[in-house]
């Protein structure tokens, strides 16, 4: 056993490990923003009880395969150290030992697995374009206050710094798509490097494709895309796997990579990356038009059922809000996750004053209080989903917020996390920011009424 006194989540990490049957059932490891995802080899060695029990974890979700710990946004923390306890190889797979069977992976529908690959190719980038849409509120901030000019030389150099994460986005996507359908990951950013060559991206004036055999290769800007990058990723993997396999070892290095471009390349700047470019176009027209035709209900509908997409993992939504920002210069999907995360705090925090004094009250206001800041996963597994009550409050209260927020119009121009430090995302000239003010206390005022007349006082 390994020393893990020094490691400061070692201790957790260490029962983990023992609870999920040791290093060789591991198959594969990996995390998104506050869970551990660790897929066993053997599920029958997985002791639930044991793992349910480790101190530190907030719930242990099971679902496609894969033992869902429930850790916070300290996950990144913790799965460093769980590499070093448990000595996997982060994303690889590891050798069934003992003569044990590998676990045959749960099945996944459509959308589900559609879901997770969007999940998975857009997390790992989450961290430098969330730094990039605070960096974008804070010049927002300062420009509309007037402690900068627009025209400043200052904003044209915070401009860069804010704007680089999503204008190079197609390179953080192909990196994380390289590693989804494994292959090697400067592969992916080679992939995004050719969808983002000056040739397609700015082409001379006049032209709009170049002839390429029997098919026209389209002159689309792919700049801060998503879909295209990761539909040519996985057509290059199909390839590359393809005639690697059929490689002599002694020759792969040489002509492995290269064969596979001078294949795929053609067909996913002619085929596929088009096709994802109207995929996107068409989901964010599809949106567009369902929250215009019927705004209060779809943003009812999508705010109120936030916390159950929490609780289950359901992944993927900020591949859609990223579309948006980038074909829209605004998006109507993320501020939900604010008003939900506000309302999951009201809820919470109502239900702490029916509480008796004792470390479950204690628990319930600091765990409310976090919601502010965008964190909830605490509040949600350990008050609001055991208790049911301020789990039916706080969707209700985002279900108003969801509305109100559709007929007042508010958007966001920024990437970021949805708690109380990206108000800074919605300033504009106009009155977006007061409209944000205002549902920010319907969210978090209407879970909190509700959910103070669903509890009972504690005797």
């Amino acid at each position: 056993m390994k020393d893990t006194s020094k490691l400061e989540y070692g201790k957790m990490c260490q029962e983990i490990l023992e609870a999920v049957g040791g290093s060789a059932n591991i198959k594969n490891v990996f995390h998104c923003v506050t869970r551990l995802r660790i897929v066993p080899v053997n599920r029958d060695a997985v002791d639930m009880d044991k793992l349910n029990s480790v101190s530190g974890l907030l719930k242990v979700v099971e679902s496609s395969g894969q033992l869902q710990c429930v850790v916070g946004t300290h996950v990144q923390e913790v799965f460093a150290d769980f590499l070093e306890v448990s000595g996997v190889k982060g994303d690889a797979e590891a050798t069934p030992e003992n003569g044990e069977q590998k676990m045959e992976e749960k099945k996944q529908n459509i959308i589900t697995k559609g879901l997770n690959t969007l999940a998975s190719c857009v997390t790992p980038g989450l961290y430098a374009i969330v730094a990039g849409g605070m960096i974008k509120g804070i010049i927002s901030l300062i420009t509309a206050i007037g402690l900068v000019s627009s025209k400043s030389d200052i904003i044209t150099v915070l401009n860069a710094v804010g704007d680089a994460p999503f204008y190079f986005m197609p390179f953080t996507i192909g990196y994380a798509a390289a590693k989804r359908f494994k292959v090697k990951e400067i592969f992916g950013i080679m992939t995004a490097g050719i969808l983002m060559y000056s040739t397609f991206l700015s082409p001379a004036e006049g032209i709009t494709g170049y002839s390429f055999g029997l098919f026209q290769i389209p002159a689309y800007n792919y700049k801060g895309s998503i879909f295209p990058v990761i539909l040519s990723v996985w057509i290059f993997s199909l390839i590359f796997h393809f005639i690697d396999k059929h490689m002599p070892k002694n020759l792969r290095i040489v002509f492995s990579g290269a064969l596979s471009f001078l294949i795929a390349a053609p067909l996913f700047l002619g085929f596929a990356a088009p096709i994802g470019n109207w995929i996107a176009v068409g989901m964010t027209s599809g949106f567009a038009w369902l929250f215009t035709n019927a705004g209060p209900f779809a943003g009812a509908l999508f705010c109120g059922i936030i916390p159950l997409t929490i609780i289950f993992g359901i992944k993927g939504w900020s591949a859609v809000e990223l579309q948006n920002l980038s074909s829209l210069g605004y998006d109507y999907m993320l501020p939900n996750f604010f008003y939900s995360n506000l309302a999951v705090s009201g809820a919470v925090l109502a239900r702490a004053l029916k509480m008796k004094a004792g470390e479950q009250k204690s628990a319930a206001v600091s765990t409310g209080l976090v919601c502010i800041l965008g964190i909830t996963e605490p509040a949600l597994y350990g008050i609001a989903l055991p208790e049911k009550k301020p789990l039916y409050a706080a969707m209700a209260g985002g279900a108003i917020a969801g509305a109100a927020a559709m007929i007042l119009g508010v958007v966001t121009y920024a990437f970021s996390m949805p708690g109380i430090t990206s108000i800074a995302t919605y300033m504009d000239s106009g009155n977006n920011f007061l409209m944000l003010l205002v549902v920010m206390v319907i969210a978090w005022a209407s879970s909190f009424a509700i959910s103070f007349m669903l509890t009972k006082k504690e005797k």
